[in-house]
């Protein structure tokens, strides 16, 4: 946008005072003046789609969303199951004699998981940026092939510096993925919807825990029966990441970067999910980058909300990822106990992860089920943590079940962020710099839970703060709520002060931010 426009731009919202919800803001008069100023930073959808809309009947409606679930979900869930198994994969090669080998010690190894955020946060912001510049699924489908060839070049390490360059660069590159999905959700899907989507792809951290611990099981027990001369864990990378490089070239040819590019939808077709999307108040992304954009999203405290709640919850998350099969095997496991015993917690993963998402959709009530999520990770690592003071080789089953129960709640409460962030950060630019935002929080969080847990072979100092960090997890999810509902009844009052008047044709596909547009209401 022309500095000049962005002026006129912004006389006009001083005049109108759309941030605020005044009445003058509903004036249709500067509202059409407004989109008019905005033509050159107009959502992709607003050149597409009629002003006015059309009307989309229940079964149309339907048989529409059945069609983008059955193309989307299939490719999202692989991927997302493929990122998360390549994430673990250092887990399972923990007790595989991966550290032996490489010479790394329990600082060393702690390291090696906090080192591939490291890599997630220092590309977070580029990888946003980039992804509304270029064609997102052409972009995400490189990165994929990137990150495959990293994770097999892994076979070849042999001592630490190595060990961290690797996990390094698999990290930049796996740090698209779940930064894309939060955009593909929100482009072709109704806010209502959006929850229980994100739900289902992210949920496949589950899956991969399921498919991971019987290849690694598969793969120890093979070799230990069949040797071929090379270290167990060094087939288990190579294995991993083929699969993943094949993933990428598969998504290149499958996976549409945005709706209008769709070759399996018609015009028709294209016209109609355009329309269920209209409501979002969001479109499907303008290509423009909006400095003011970006300003809003810094001075906006549900950025920081979300920031900090996510950080809260991914420092317990980071240590149990990274030590969750050592943890298994300080109840007195096996190592490859520890692989099958790792699996019914992708079961309980995606039971709960589908479960609650779904009522968020169907209730409407986001940050409820957000809450009881947090309330259940407290009633697992309370249980977890008592057991262990008390007994904890004779009270493993209670442990496991705990671990299971932390695995899976937390993981939920954080598909609601991310839905979140999909539905209520409005305004293209604005999406992408809270998206990047958020994500270097999930960074920040896995980065620094590694090294929490340094107090083997049951961890306590790691639970402990696993505890103060889910109390504060809840209290974001509270002060979330309290705050978008207050939101929400004050541009209701302003809307019904003004008459309650029509909505200007149009203006849902103007790339407007949550700010910006009166007519926008928060999920809570």
């Amino acid at each position: 946008m022309a500095a000049g426009t962005q002026e006129k731009h912004a006389e006009i919202q001083q005049k109108t005072d759309v941030a605020v919800g005044d009445s003058a803001a509903y004036a249709s008069e500067e509202a059409s003046d407004m989109m008019k100023l905005n033509a050159k930073g107009v959502d992709e959808a607003g050149a597409f789609a009629d002003a006015h809309g059309i009307v989309v009947d229940p079964e149309t409606n339907k048989r529409i969303l059945r069609k983008i679930d059955f193309r989307l979900m299939p490719i999202m869930c692989g991927l997302y199951l493929l990122q998360y198994l390549d994430k673990v994969t250092l887990s399972y090669a923990a007790v595989m004699g991966i550290r032996t080998d490489t010479g790394m010690n329990n600082s060393d190894y702690s390291w090696a998981g906090s080192i591939f955020y490291l890599g997630y946060l220092v590309f977070s912001y580029p990888h946003n940026r980039l992804m509304q510049i270029l064609p997102i699924a052409k972009y995400m489908s490189v990165m994929v092939l990137i990150w495959g060839a990293v994770l097999c070049l892994t076979a070849l390490v042999h001592d630490v510096a190595g060990m961290m360059a690797t996990r390094f660069f698999l990290g930049a590159g796996e740090g698209s993925i779940t930064a894309g999905f939060v955009l593909i959700t929100s482009q072709w899907y109704t806010i209502a919807e959006q929850p229980f989507r994100t739900g289902i792809w992210f949920t496949f951290n589950g899956m991969a825990q399921i498919v991971g611990g019987a290849i690694a099981f598969g793969v120890s027990r093979g070799l230990e029966q069949h040797p071929i001369g090379v270290a167990s864990w060094k087939f288990l990378f190579i294995i991993v990441g083929a699969a993943t490089f094949l993933y990428g070239i598969l998504m290149w040819f499958f996976l549409p970067d945005s709706p209008l590019s769709a070759k399996w939808l018609n015009d028709e077709e294209k016209h109609i999910v355009v329309e269920r999307i209209r409501g979002n108040q969001q479109g499907i992304g303008s290509k423009i980058f909006k400095w003011y954009q970006v300003r809003e999203a810094f001075t906006d405290f549900r950025t920081y909300l979300n920031f900090l709640c996510i950080v809260a919850i991914n420092i317990p998350n980071g240590g149990i990822t990274v030590f969750f099969t050592l943890m298994i095997t300080s109840y007195g496991f096996s190592s490859q106990q520890s692989f099958l015993l790792s699996m019914p917690a992708g079961c309980m993963q995606l039971i709960i992860g589908w479960g609650f998402p779904y009522l968020a959709s169907r209730t409407g009530k986001r940050s409820l089920m957000a809450i009881i999520c947090m309330l259940l990770s407290l009633f697992g690592i309370g249980l977890m943590t008592g057991l262990a003071r008390n007994d904890p080789l004779n009270a493993r089953v209670g442990q496991l079940f705990a671990y299971y129960l932390m695995i899976a709640c937390p993981a939920t409460a954080l598909i609601i962020i991310l839905s979140t962030v999909s539905s209520n950060a409005a305004g293209y630019t604005k999406k992408t710099t809270v998206n990047a935002i958020v994500l270097i929080g999930y960074c920040v969080g896995f980065l620094i839970g590694p090294q929490t847990f340094r107090d083997p072979p049951y961890y306590y100092n790691g639970k402990y703060v696993i505890i103060a960090m889910y109390f504060i997890g809840l209290s974001c999810f509270i002060a979330m709520y309290l705050l978008n509902k207050r939101e929400n009844a004050r541009r209701d009052k302003a809307w019904e002060d003004a008459g309650c008047p029509t909505q200007p044709a149009g203006q849902e596909f103007m790339d407007l931010t949550d700010h910006e547009n009166s007519y926008f209401r928060y999920a809570t």
